[in-house]
């Protein structure tokens, strides 16, 4: 996964052999910070996102060699998902937590700063750019209420932010859920977002087709 915590040391530089492996050594800082130092400060992304939200912090990057070059994005017309193909054959995907494909509750939906949003116009995006910073960020943004009576709270959840060599700027990626009453929105809130690796079978993967129970394509 992608990560950032607030106020914590630098990590020395380090050679990842694979995306993998990557996300790997990330997750087990997370587990490990988390651990340690539950009331960790808030980390927020700087360019401009189209939902109701604070003031928010530039997110101090892992300052990392390259993690990878990304090839493709994918977003699920079905489902709250989005599909992240890199260059070493590898895939993860942008999930909600809690997700129930069969049992949705809610509905999910990602969202995402606007240069990625008209990127994404047609669902599908080919590229080549290289990610240079990722992270963990925490959003905290506006929710609200109003079937018997109008209620407003601030709302923390987990987003995905990261950055390419290419542009330079920040995007960021997060989940909203809502519920409408006859065309209008009584409803809104958000929830946290994590990354998981889409892993194929070798048979899977020579023909170019995803093999995993979480496959949300």
């Amino acid at each position: 996964m992608w990560l950032h915590m607030c106020h914590c040391h630098r990590p020395q530089r380090r050679q990842y052999k694979t995306l993998q492996h990557f996300f790997k050594i990330v997750l087990s800082s997370l587990v490990t910070m988390l651990a340690s130092s539950p009331n960790q400060a808030k980390a927020l992304c700087t360019s401009p996102l189209p939902s109701p939200s604070k003031s928010r912090r530039r997110p101090v990057p892992l300052r990392l060699q390259s993690l990878g070059v990304l090839t493709k994005l994918t977003r699920s017309s079905k489902h709250p998902t989005l599909t992240l193909d890199f260059s070493d054959n590898t895939t993860f995907q942008i999930l909600v937590d809690g997700y129930d494909p069969v049992h949705r509750g809610l509905p999910k939906e990602l969202e995402m700063d606007s240069s990625l949003e008209q990127l994404l116009t047609t669902g599908q995006a080919h590229v080549e750019w290289t990610i240079k910073d990722c992270a963990l960020i925490t959003l905290t943004d506006k929710a609200f209420e109003s079937r018997e009576r109008e209620q407003r709270w601030d709302q923390n959840h987990t987003g995905v932010a990261f950055r390419f060599f290419e542009d330079q700027m920040w995007h960021c990626v997060w989940a909203t859920m809502t519920d409408h009453d006859q065309g209008t929105c009584v409803f809104r809130s958000y929830d946290d977002v994590y990354i998981d690796q889409l892993h194929r079978s070798p048979r899977k993967l020579r023909a170019h087709v995803p093999d995993s129970p979480i496959d949300l394509r």
